[in-house]
């Protein structure tokens, strides 16, 4: 057993999730720490170099949104040996969030459950962290940005995305009222086209997710969603946000999951989207990733790239060299 699932962890689990968060923040915030381990997260391989939307890419595995909700200590993240890193999820005003309890762990599955509801410090404070962030021409940095009408949506991109690679839009928290009128297709087709005229780097769009039937059909209203980015020329979308469950631990009564039992839907979800729509737009596969192998079969199946997020909770700080060096194991030998 390695130093995370001997020690870190049991140390860290033994708090509640929020406060277990808020430590390992603490710890990511002192760069220099992070910096002098970073030779022990080091692997690299051409053979996992990737281009997304135009974007070159050491590798295909990137931090999903939600991790380093505030843009605090992206520049750690990127010392553990991401392709590209998410920041965010940002919103125009600060916001408290839901009230607690609104994480959980699920240790049996390796998962959690959250009700977050995007707490942040708004735009402001985290435009001002990104644009005083050390730079390298190999960063790829994305950030997640969101809210409930279209105008603070396209103020956090204009803002934002002089100091990103790429913007990210979440239309699909289930943890946060007002987020699913953009997954009708007239409000979503009026958000993108107003992102369109502003565009300076590369839009993702950020998925619900969706069951996909025994003949590899896509819900209609997921269709709607597609056809929409296809529409209007959005560069990739991310499959998929976390699944809405119920949960009365939860002071909301309801939160989304995520973590390793979200893998087989992720699959599914890919590859029927390249069953209907071929390579018309590129994808993000995010949910349940947590090997080497569960990434080769994503790519396999169609993503262009893969997000973690909750494996890194329970993985720790090497799970992405791991899964790297699978990778490129697997890539070598077809």
């Amino acid at each position: 057993m390695g130093f995370y699932s001997s020690i870190a962890r049991p140390a860290l689990f033994c708090l509640p999730p929020e406060k277990s968060q808020l430590l390992a923040e603490l710890l990511l915030q002192q760069t220099t720490i992070s910096k002098s381990f970073s030779k022990f997260f080091y692997f690299e391989d051409e053979i996992l170099q990737t281009n997304l939307a135009g974007l070159k890419l050491k590798n295909p595995i990137g931090l999903a949104a939600g991790f380093d909700k505030n843009i605090k200590f992206l520049p750690s993240m990127e010392h553990l040996g991401f392709g590209y890193v998410t920041g965010g999820t940002i919103t125009k005003e600060p916001r408290p969030g839901n009230p607690s309890p609104r994480l959980l762990r699920i240790k049996s599955d390796k998962s959690l459950i959250n009700s977050m509801g995007f707490p942040g410090e708004g735009l402001e404070s985290a435009a001002t962290r990104l644009e005083n962030l050390p730079r390298n021409p190999e960063t790829i940095r994305v950030v997640s940005i969101s809210g409930t009408t279209t105008k603070d949506i396209v103020a956090c991109q204009t803002t934002i995305q002089k100091f990103c690679s790429a913007i990210e839009i979440n239309i699909s928290s289930p943890n946060t009222a007002g987020l699913r009128i953009f997954q009708q297709k007239p409000k979503l087709l009026e958000l993108l086209a107003a992102l369109n005229q502003n565009k300076k780097v590369p839009i993702f769009v950020k998925f619900p997710p969706f069951q996909v039937d025994s003949k590899e059909s896509i819900p209609e209203e997921t269709q709607d969603i597609v056809e929409a980015c296809i529409e209007c020329g959005i560069d990739a979308v991310t499959l998929a946000n976390t699944i809405p469950v119920e949960d009365k631990r939860l002071a909301v009564g309801k939160g989304g999951l995520s973590g390793a039992k979200l893998f087989e839907n992720t699959l599914s979800m890919v590859k029927s989207l390249r069953v209907s729509y071929g390579s018309e737009i590129l994808v993000n596969a995010c949910g349940g990733i947590s090997t080497g192998e569960q990434a080769f079969q994503l790519i396999e199946a169609g993503a262009n790239t893969v997000q973690l997020y909750t494996s890194l909770v329970y993985g720790g700080p090497g799970l992405i060299k791991n899964i790297k060096t699978d990778l490129s194991r697997l890539l070598r030998a077809k």
